[in-house]
């Protein structure tokens, strides 16, 4: 099967607005199993593991505005931490010291107020249930949630939520290329920071010429990943996005083809699609064409009415 790159989507990185990535698309309260002939492919021979984690949590990237329902109606047996960015009171709940970021800031946070009492296995979300990047067919984070193969995380430490490559697979940005040509392009201008960004986040680390993962800053991580760090290196990762001139879409997608690096994985790390759907969800056997049409490229908004609308909307 051949792979797509990033650029198959025209223009997706590039053009999506700050204002989406908390909240990309509309809480919708209907359950994916009450819908008739649409399933997961290899979904039917999905293999469950034995080892559950006795502590899990949910961490949710959310707004003031959120309809976050959906989660205890759905993902009842999972504890969750719903943080409101915009919130201008802590007594909404859970919220973070400055709205800057996107989820970036969100996900730094929890795990420096939680360093000392992380669950087995902590999973980062963005608030709307179901969304364009989220890796089914349906787009339906109950669906990844509740068959994410909480062994594997354990085993791996990082797993991105999503396998597809038709975002970020297998290049997204060459920041070695940016810092020796120093190229314009006002058309992709997290490429032209991310080179001197990578060297703040990243002092003692050679700039990489190629960085490439699925998008959209979602993934799981055991406690065990998140300890390899100190308390003290995620403050500063904190303090670089407080401090940073960046605005939110921009820093925010620079943490997007981070993450993976932070927590230990390649600057290059998109895995094998197959591999991925079985190990990170028991969708094993897939075939290309189930592969093919795991995750397919609707735009970024759902049809309005999504998912009752998903049969007209092919």
């Amino acid at each position: 099967m051949e792979m797509q790159s990033a650029t198959s989507v025209p223009a997706l990185i590039y053009s999506y607005h700050p204002e989406l990535i908390l909240d990309r698309a509309p809480n919708i309260r209907t359950g994916w199993t009450s819908l008739q002939g649409i399933t997961v492919a290899g979904d039917d021979d999905r293999f469950v593991p034995d080892l559950i984690p006795a502590e899990k949590e949910l961490v949710f990237a959310a707004m003031e505005a959120s309809n976050m329902s959906w989660v205890e109606e759905y993902l009842s047996d999972w504890k969750t931490n719903i943080y409101r960015a915009d919130a201008k009171h802590k007594d909404v709940g859970l919220t973070v010291p400055v709205n800057k970021g996107n989820e970036a800031m969100v996900y730094l946070t929890y795990i420096i107020d939680r360093y000392w009492s992380l669950p087995e296995v902590s999973v980062f979300l963005h608030g709307g249930r179901y969304q364009w990047h989220v890796d089914n067919p349906l787009y339906d984070s109950v669906i990844s949630v509740s068959h994410l193969n909480l062994d594997f995380v354990q085993e791996a430490g990082y797993v991105n939520l999503r396998c597809a490559w038709s975002v970020g697979c297998p290049t997204e940005l060459e920041p070695a290329r940016y810092l020796r040509e120093r190229p314009e392009d006002s058309g992709h201008p997290t490429a032209v920071e991310y080179p001197d960004r990578f060297m703040e986040l990243f002092p003692r680390t050679e700039v990489p010429e190629v960085v490439g993962t699925p998008c959209c800053s979602q993934f799981a991580l055991s406690k065990k990943k998140i300890h390899e760090q100190s308390l003290e290196q995620y403050l500063r990762l904190q303090r670089w996005l407080m401090d940073t001139d960046l605005d939110a879409g921009i820093s925010g997608r620079i943490l997007e083809y981070s993450w993976h690096m932070i927590f230990g994985k390649p600057a290059q790390y998109c895995l094998d699609q197959r591999e991925c759907y079985c190990r990170t969800y028991g969708y094993c056997n897939m075939t290309d064409s189930d592969i093919q049409k795991q995750w397919v490229w609707r735009g970024l908004q759902l049809p309005e009415g999504w998912p009752e609308q998903s049969e007209t909307a092919d």
